[in-house]
Formats: structure tokens, sequence, C-alpha cells
């Protein structure tokens, strides 16, 4: 599953999720008043569903960090996914509140960590929670609970404007006698739903996020995404999948050679009362032989009014298998966000990897019919 934070520094992790209900043919009835769904712990507002923008988004009974046991440590964790929906940028607040108000956050506030999002027009990112490796010493600060502390509480996420969230469940227990492999071990098996919704602005039902991370050197198995769509009217309905990464990147080893993924789009064609499940990388041919990075958000347009009639699901799940591949440059693979590679990557599609002495760096569209 992979890094995030907005991005990774090494290709580092992060993945994420949350339950999901599938949207389709008939409306689940809302929930009458606000309550708290055990699975998800999301706190539902009276009349929302879970996966729909909203202006603030609340999960209790949380749990993320490390425990001392006798077999070692106990671990787990959760992440963060958000999509900003709109033509213009909005920020977003993060407050976490643990239950034990002495507790310390890894920057040092007590009790309640707070910290802003700046998300860019029609972008997606995502933020980790515990630092569960050394290798991630870079985002002390930033990732709220430190190493070998562990939190439990509640987290809420708000702004001016609706946006969508997508909490990465919390992962099962990782035991294990040294910390780090117990942090690994947590989120290897890691797989969830990931809640659709349709976006009555954009008229289009929307995934928040998506995730493709393989053969890493920290996450060699990794996950992939897996769509289903039904076409549940009397006739043929073209689906238009507009795949936006919120940062993605592909490692060559033969080649040498980097490549950055942009927007790519794929047209899917279902007769009436077909079903038709398929993987992201089968779709927008993304290599299963090479060293992946990236998570993103997609949109799904129907060619006619077919949203009552359309059931869509959404998952990400461990890959079968994979290996460690390594880079020269591995460190700059996915460049810190804010850093000058991460903006220049934003500006120009293109990442500089010093230490690859064949192929250059080079972006990559595609659009399959």
């Amino acid at each position: 599953m992979l890094e995030n934070v907005a991005m990774k520094y090494s290709i580092f992790f992060l993945l994420a999720c949350l339950i999901v209900l599938p949207l389709g043919a008939v409306e689940p009835v809302p929930l009458p008043v606000a309550a708290t769904s055990t699975a998800s712990h999301a706190v539902i507002e009276a009349g929302k569903r879970l996966g729909e923008k909203a202006l603030v988004h609340r999960f209790e009974k949380l749990r993320a960090g490390a425990i001392k046991t006798e077999k070692g440590w106990n671990i787990q964790d959760f992440a963060s996914g958000f999509f900003n929906p709109h033509r213009e940028a909005i920020t977003v607040t993060m407050k976490m509140v643990s239950d034990d108000p002495r507790f310390v956050f890894s920057n040092g506030q007590v009790g309640t960590f707070t910290k802003t999002y700046q998300m860019r027009p029609m972008h997606s990112q995502t933020d980790n929670i515990y630092l569960g490796s050394p290798t991630q010493s870079r985002f002390h600060g930033q990732w709220p609970v430190a190493r070998k502390t562990n939190f439990t509480g509640s987290v809420e996420f708000s702004s001016s404007k609706p946006f969508y969230y997508y909490m990465l469940r919390e992962t099962d227990i990782g035991e294990k006698p040294d910390a780090t492999d117990a942090y690994f071990a947590a989120w290897k098996p890691w797989r969830d739903d990931v809640p659709v919704a349709w976006d009555d602005d954009w008229k289009q039902f929307v995934v928040p996020y998506t995730n493709y991370w393989h053969n890493d050197t920290d996450w060699p198995v990794g996950w992939y995404s897996l769509l289903t769509l039904k076409n549940e009217t009397n006739g043929p309905v073209t689906y238009t999948l507009k795949h936006v990464p919120s940062y993605a990147a592909q490692f060559d080893p033969k080649h040498s050679r980097v490549t950055v993924y942009h927007e790519q789009v794929a047209r899917v064609l279902l007769q009436g009362g077909e079903e038709k499940k398929m993987t992201l990388q089968d779709l927008f041919g993304w290599a299963a032989d090479q060293m992946m990075a990236m998570e993103g958000h997609i949109f799904i347009l129907p060619n006619r009014d077919a949203k009552t009639e359309t059931v869509v699901h959404f998952s990400v799940i461990p890959n079968d298998s994979g290996e460690r591949l390594r880079m020269p440059g591995r460190q700059e693979f996915i460049p810190t966000l804010g850093s000058e590679a991460w903006q220049r990557m934003l500006k120009t599609g293109t990442i500089k990897v010093s230490d690859i002495s064949s192929g250059e760096s080079e972006p990559s569209n595609s659009e399959k019919r």
C-alpha cells in the first residue's frame, strides 16, 4: 500500500482505506440521526452516507502506535486520503484528540494535535499517522504519532468547502519482537473497500482513493486497485474512467528509467445487465514487473443517465507476490512533498534521478478505448 504524506521520500509507503458501501441502484436508507459506524469508526451525520463529501469528517475510538508486550511490540495504524473536488484551493484542518490529555505528539503538542493541508484544485493526497520505521524519521513532527508511542482517541478533518476524505482503516494488529517488523506486519495484509459516491456537481461517480504499490524495497508485495462495474440498464452504457494520481512513478530496472504518470483516460463499454471486474493496472497499462508507487483518485462518467442503474465497487487489495527492486538514486523516486524535486515534477512531469546513468525520466500519458 504505500507511502504518502503527500508523497514519500523513498518510495515509502502508506496506504489506505475505510469500509465501503458500493453505490448502486437502490439508495440505502440514511441514518435518522448522527451515529458512529462501528466498522469504520466514522461519525456519520443524519442524512449522510459514508464516503460522501462533507465539511467535517470525524472518526472515534481509533488507535495508532506501539505497545510493549511480552512478545515484543503490538502495533496498529491508520492513514488518510483527501480529495479536493473544487476548481479552487482549499485548506483542510486536522485535529487529533488523545484519550490521554498528557499524550505527547511527535511535534511536541500535548493532548491535541493540529495540522493544516493546503489542497490544490482537483487534487488528492495522502498522509500517515504513525512513525513506524526509522527510515521515516524525516517525517517526525509531520506524522502525529512518534515511534514506540501509542495514540488512542478521535480525529476530525474540516474545511470551509465540502471535500472527500477516506480513512485507510485501522490495520490488523502486527506483533513482533522488533517494533519495525511489527509495523510492516500490520500493514502488509491490509485491504479495504473504498467508498464510492455520486458527485452532483460533476455528475459522475468519485472514487477518492486509488493505490498501486509493487516491487518496492520496503513494500515488495504492496497493493493494487480492483474496480467492479455493473450496468443494470436495458441497453449499452459507455463509462469514461479518468484516473488522476496525486503522485505516480514507475522504475524500470532493465533500462534504468523512471516514468512519471499523469492523468489517464480509459473507456469501458458494458451491455445491459453486464458486470465487469478490472484492475487499474490492466486498464491503464501500469507495469507488473517494475517498481511502482502510486496513489490518486478516479472519476467514472456514464455516457447517459445511468446513475441509479450503475453499481460501482472499488477495493484495494494486496498483490499476490512481489520482489524488492532497488534503484540508484532511490531517494528521489518519490520526492518529498514541497521539495524542489516535487515542485519540478508537478510543473514539468519529470523527476531528476541523478544517480541513474542511462535512460531519462519521462512523463507518460495514455488513452485507451
